[in-house]
C-alpha cells in the first residue's frame, strides 16, 4: 500500500512532536498514518509495544486485520474474545488493538505488558469520564498519537492535554480533495399518514400540558416516533411505566393497524430504486429493533441486507464479513457502524435517524467517501437524508447540517432544500432556545437562523397556549418558557421589582367576561389572585401603571397577551407592570 504525500507528512509531523493529534476527514486513511507512525517506532527501537485504542469491537477487528495485512504482530482485545485467550494473544503481540473499556477493566495486566506508545482512534471521545480518559490516566505512554475527523472547540484543550498538539487538514485541502469521491446530498421526505399524524399530535398535546419532567420524556417520545418510527416508540412504551402513565388513553392510537411501524421505509425503498445501479448502500439507524425490521423488509423486497448492531447480537467479525460480501446490497448499522467501518465500495449513505451531532454527521458521510484502487472515485455518490416533515425530525436534520457547516464540512444539499427545511417545525426549537437564554424575538431569530416573519406565527401559537411568556425590559419584550419565570427574575431584577408608590388600572378577561381593577401592587395582586382561583385562567391583562413625580403624573402601559394560569406567572406580570423606575430612566 503506497502512502500518499499528506499521509507521510502527517506521520512525520507526529513523530517529531512525540505527542500529537492528526485531524483529517473520515476516509483519508488515518489508520495508515497510524501504521506508518507505529512501525517506525517499533523498527527504530523507540517502542517495544504499541496500543491501538478503538471505540467499538467492529473497529478492533477491522484495524487488527489491516495491521496483520501490513505485516504486524497484532492481536484483538475486546469483550467478545474470552479473557484468558485475549491475554495470551496480547502477551505475544507487538501491537494490541483494544476497546478502551477492555483495557480499563484489565489495567494492571496492561501495565505489566508495558506500552511505550498509544494510538487513540476517534480521540474526540477522550474527555470527561469516558473510558478513553481512564486509560490515558492509568497508563504511561512516551509516544501518543490521536486520530479524529473533527476536534470540537469545546474539547480541544482537554484532548490536547491527554494526547498532544492538533494538526488539521480539511476536505478543501488540494492534496486530500483529489482522493475524495464526488458526492451529492439529497433529502427524501417520509410524511406521516393521517393515523400517524393523529398519534403525533395527541402526544404533542400531552407534551404541551405536562410538567417539566413529563415534558422531557414526551419530547423524547415525539423524537423517537418522528426519527425512528412508531416501532421505536412502542418498544419504549412497553418497557417504561412512566411513559405509559403519560400516554394513558392513547393506546388505541399507538396500536392502530393503520400506524406503520416504519413510516420511513417507503422513502428508503424509493431512494434505493432512484439510484440504481448501486454497489452497496449503508443505512444508519438508532435502534437495534428498527435495524432488524429494516433488514427484514429489504430482504422481502429482494435486497440482501446485513445488520451491524453490536456484539450482543453476534460476532463482530462475522457481521463485518456478511456486510462486505459482494451480494450484500444494503448494510443497516446502528452507532456501532459509524466510527471507522471501511466500505469504500458503498455508493450511498442513507441517514434514517437524523442526529444533530456534527461528529456523527461527518462520520456517517465518511463511510462512503473512502477511496481505494478498487473503487471508481469518479463515480457519483449520494448521501440521502430521510426526514419526517413538520416534526422535530426536521430540527435534528437542520441542526446537523448547520453544525457540520460551522465545523467546516461541505454539505452538498441544495440551499433551497435546506432553507425549506429550516422553515418547518419551529415550536420546540423556540422553547429550547429560550429555556437556555430568555431573549427578544430579534435575538431569537438570529439564534435560530430563521427569518422573524417565519417565527412570529409559532411564537403567537406558543403564547396562546400559555407555553411562552414575556416581560418588558429596556431591550424590549424578552420571551421565556412559562416554566422559566425564575430565570427572568434573575436576569432582570429591576424590571421585575414593583416601584413603591406606583398605582395602576388593570383590565383583564376571565371566564368570558372583562373586568377592571384599580390599586397598588398589593391590593391589585390580592384581588387578581381571587379572580384566578375562581376562573382558573386570566386570558390577558393590560396594566396602566402611574407614579407621581413632583407635580407630574407619569404613566406606563404594558399589555400581556398570553393566558395567566398560575400565581407564579401572575406575580411576574404584576411585578413587571408595576416596575416603572427603569422606564423613566429610559425615557430621559
Amino acid at each position: 500500500m503506497r502512502p500518499r504525500r499528506y499521509q507521510l507528512e502527517a506521520a512525520e509531523w507526529a513523530l517529531r512532536r512525540g505527542r500529537a493529534v492528526v485531524c483529517m476527514p473520515t476516509g483519508t486513511g488515518k489508520t495508515l498514518i497510524a501504521w506508518l507512525w507505529a512501525s517506525r517506532l517499533l523498527r527504530e527501537g523507540k517502542a517495544r509495544r504499541v496500543l491501538f485504542l478503538e471505540p467499538t469491537r467492529f473497529l478492533v477487528e477491522q484495524v487488527t486485520d489491516f495491521l496483520r495485512r501490513m505485516g504486524a504482530r497484532a492481536s484483538a482485545y475486546h469483550g467478545s474474545v474470552p479473557r484468558r485467550l485475549r491475554m495470551l494473544r496480547a502477551s505475544s503481540s507487538t501491537i494490541v488493538v483494544a476497546t478502551p473499556e477492555a483495557v480499563a477493566s484489565d489495567i494492571e495486566f496492561f501495565k505489566s505488558l508495558g506500552f511505550e506508545a498509544v494510538v487513540v482512534d476517534e480521540c474526540h471521545h477522550t474527555t470527561g469520564q469516558d473510558a478513553y480518559v481512564k486509560v490515558m490516566r492509568g497508563l504511561e505512554f512516551r509516544w501518543r498519537l490521536g486520530l479524529t475527523p473533527l476536534v470540537p472547540p469545546s474539547r480541544r484543550a482537554e484532548i490536547e492535554g491527554y494526547i498532544g498538539e492538533v494538526w488539521c487538514r480539511g476536505w478543501d485541502d488540494p492534496e486530500i480533495a483529489r482522493y475524495i469521491p464526488s458526492w451529492a446530498g439529497e433529502v427524501y421526505e417520509a410524511p406521516f399518514n393521517s393515523a400517524e399524524r393523529s398519534l403525533y399530535e395527541a402526544i404533542e398535546a400531552r407534551w404541551e400540558s405536562a410538567g417539566r419532567g413529563g415534558r422531557s420524556l414526551l419530547g423524547n417520545a415525539l423524537r423517537w416516533m418522528a426519527r425512528d418510527g412508531v416501532q421505536a416508540l412502542r418498544e419504549t412504551f412497553e418497557r417504561s411505566e412512566r411513559l405509559r402513565r403519560l400516554m394513558e388513553g392513547l393506546e388505541d392510537l399507538l396500536y392502530d393497524r393503520r400506524v406503520r411501524g416504519l413510516h420511513k421505509l417507503e422513502a428508503l425503498l424509493r431512494a434505493l430504486r432512484d439510484h440504481e445501479p448501486l454497489a452497496k448502500a449503508i443505512v444508519f439507524v438508532e435502534r437495534v429493533s428498527v435495524a432488524r425490521m429494516i433488514a427484514e423488509a429489504l430482504e422481502s423486497e429482494g435486497l440482501r441486507a446485513a445488520v451491524l448492531v453490536g456484539r450482543r447480537w453476534g460476532s463482530p467479525s462475522e457481521a463485518l464479513a456478511r456486510a462486505r460480501r459482494g451480494d450484500t446490497r444494503v448494510v443497516v448499522a446502528t452507532s456501532a457502524g459509524e466510527e471507522g467501518i471501511d466500505m469504500p465500495e458503498a455508493d450511498m449513505v442513507v441517514v434514517w435517524s437524523n442526529v444533530a451531532s456534527p461528529l456523527r454527521f461527518v462520520q456517517r458521510l465518511g463511510r462512503m467517501l473512502r477511496a481505494s484502487r478498487a473503487v471508481d472515485v469518479s463515480r457519483q455518490k449520494y448521501a440521502v437524508f430521510i426526514v419526517t416533515p413538520d416534526t422535530v425530525d426536521v430540527d435534528s436534520l437542520v441542526d446537523g447540517i448547520t453544525e457540520a457547516v460551522k465545523a467546516g464540512v461541505a454539505v452538498n444539499v441544495e440551499a433551497s432544500t435546506v432553507e425549506r427545511l429550516m422553515r418547518e417545525s419551529r415550536r420546540r426549537r423556540i422553547l429550547e432556545a429560550l429555556e437556555e437564554r430568555p431573549m427578544t424575538v430579534d435575538l431569537l431569530s438570529q439564534a435560530l437562523r430563521a427569518p422573524l416573519r417565519r417565527l412570529e406565527p409559532h411564537i403567537s401559537w406558543l403564547l396562546r397556549g400559555g407555553l411562552l411568556v414575556y416581560i418588558y425590559t429596556r431591550h424590549g419584550r424578552v420571551y421565556a418558557p412559562s416554566y422559566s419565570v425564575d430565570t427572568l427574575r434573575r436576569l432582570y431584577p429591576r424590571e421585575t421589582t414593583p416601584d413603591p408608590g406606583a398605582e395602576a388600572t388593570i383590565t383583564y378577561e376571565a371566564s368570558g367576561s372583562k373586568g377592571r381593577i384599580r390599586g397598588d401592587r398589593a391590593s391589585a395582586g390580592a384581588r387578581l389572585r381571587r379572580v384566578l382561583a375562581s376562573s382558573g385562567t386570566i386570558q390577558g391583562m393590560r396594566i396602566a401603571a402611574r407614579i407621581l413625580e413632583g407635580s407630574i403624573i407619569r404613566q406606563y402601559t404594558s399589555t400581556y397577551s398570553f393566558p395567566v394560569n398560575s400565581e407564579e406567572v401572575l406575580d411576574l406580570v404584576l411585578d413587571n407592570g408595576f416596575s416603572v423606575s427603569w422606564r423613566r430612566e429610559e425615557a430621559m
